[in-house]
């Protein structure tokens, strides 16, 4: 009896692609950097209440992200001509806001990631005429809260850079080799 003729059984075709991935580095989230974070995320929107105008404060907390989001769109499409199709929005630390929801060349997460922290910085800078000085410290303490987990992690996986796959999981960043 021939095994490979089963109606019910599954098999592979000749185009069928395989993908084997081997773990280089796991970066496990530690709940201390969490509470850490959080509470920083609650205070400082407090403090800026009392000392600029709240719509701005509010503005600033949905404006950064937007931005971040609209750059590395944009960054995907004139580098690689396509609109990025697996990324989601996250609200996961270390991991908040517009991120990979599969697999991403860790170079280009290094790429995407650095160019978004200086666009912004640029971007916000230009605003300097217009916006008074502490809206501005607070937009980019705004912006940099959001970038310093993502860049401290990725400063972790360096070493993988060249050939690196990320993958965001619950409960951990993971770096594996094609």
């Amino acid at each position: 009896m021939n095994t490979y003729n089963k109606p019910n059984e599954r098999s592979l075709s000749k185009d069928s692609t395989i993908y084997h991935y081997r773990l280089l580095k796991r970066i496990h989230y530690k709940p201390f950097f969490a509470y850490m974070f959080w509470p920083v995320a609650a205070i400082i929107p407090l403090l800026s209440f009392f000392l600029i105008h709240p719509a701005a404060v509010l503005s600033g907390i949905v404006v950064v992200p937007v931005l971040h989001a609209f750059i590395i769109q944009l960054l995907l499409r004139t580098k690689e001509r396509h609109a990025p199709k697996t990324w989601k929005w996250s609200m996961r630390f270390p991991w908040l806001g517009y991120v990979p929801d599969s697999y991403i060349a860790l170079a280009k997460a290094c790429r995407l990631h650095l160019h978004t922290l200086w666009i912004v910085f640029i971007i916000i800078g230009c605003f300097y005429p217009w916006m008074s000085p502490m809206y501005l410290v607070y937009l980019l303490f705004i912006h940099i809260w959001l970038l310093l987990p993502r860049l401290l992690l990725l400063f972790l996986l360096r070493k993988h850079r060249s050939n690196g796959y990320l993958k965001l999981n619950d409960n951990d960043t993971s770096c594996y080799a094609q």
